[in-house]
């Protein structure tokens, strides 16, 4: 998969080649939230952030998990849920707490 959206065979996904492999597993990111989900790996600088294998793999993780976290709530598949903060920190925090 990793090499398969790694077009320009840089040894790293950018931002239009994650958006792309994501969007090929189901998940149509908002560009909103593909920038939110990138800022994790951003390193102060303010360049472009490349995502190697491991942060690729890392991201298409995080991804499932929360969008299978919020189907749990989502009972209807309308697109949305309602729950309360404590159950949304409570889904969030473990994909966003680093080991």
């Amino acid at each position: 998969m990793f090499d398969r959206f790694d077009r320009d065979r840089s040894g790293n996904i950018d931002s239009a080649e994650l958006r792309d492999a994501l969007y090929s597993l189901g998940y149509a990111l908002p560009p909103s939230v593909l920038q939110v989900l990138l800022s994790r790996y951003e390193d102060g600088t303010g360049r472009r952030v490349d995502l190697n294998f491991d942060s690729f793999v890392e991201c298409g993780m995080i991804v499932k998990g929360l969008t299978e976290k919020f189907k749990e709530k989502d009972s209807r598949y309308t697109g949305s849920a309602t729950l309360s903060y404590e159950t949304f920190m409570s889904m969030v925090i473990p994909f966003i707490v680093s080991d």
